[in-house]
């Protein structure tokens, strides 16, 4: 239920940036808003994270927002890769850089 809650936030975004006319500040402050909120909401599920990169996708379509996408992109990737060692190796070392690095995701998406 709580991904249909991200994938129907996402929508909504699509949908504000499709009625966009050439891009302005208010559509992509809801853009933005709306990847936040998928980060915040995610609370490190990789599936949910997933959700949130297809919206990291869009924002990098958008030339004002690529620089911001491509940095995002890799700490979201990094997070995944991270996960993934947690459920594969020592978990004690994976997990402490998997929170921080999901910290710094959060921090950055406020």
């Amino acid at each position: 239920m709580p991904d249909e809650k991200i994938i129907l936030l996402f929508i909504i975004a699509l949908g504000l940036t499709a009625c966009a006319q050439p891009t302005s500040a208010p559509e992509d402050s809801k853009l933005n808003e709306a990847y936040s909120a998928c980060i915040n909401t995610a609370e490190g599920n990789p599936d949910k994270i997933q959700a949130c990169q297809r919206v990291l996708n869009i924002l990098a379509q958008e030339k004002q927002h690529q620089e911001f996408a491509k940095k995002e992109t890799v700490r979201t990737l990094d997070y995944q890769n991270c996960i993934q060692a947690t459920r594969t190796g020592n978990d004690r070392a994976a997990k402490a850089q998997c929170d921080k690095i999901w910290q710094e995701i959060r921090v950055s998406n406020r």
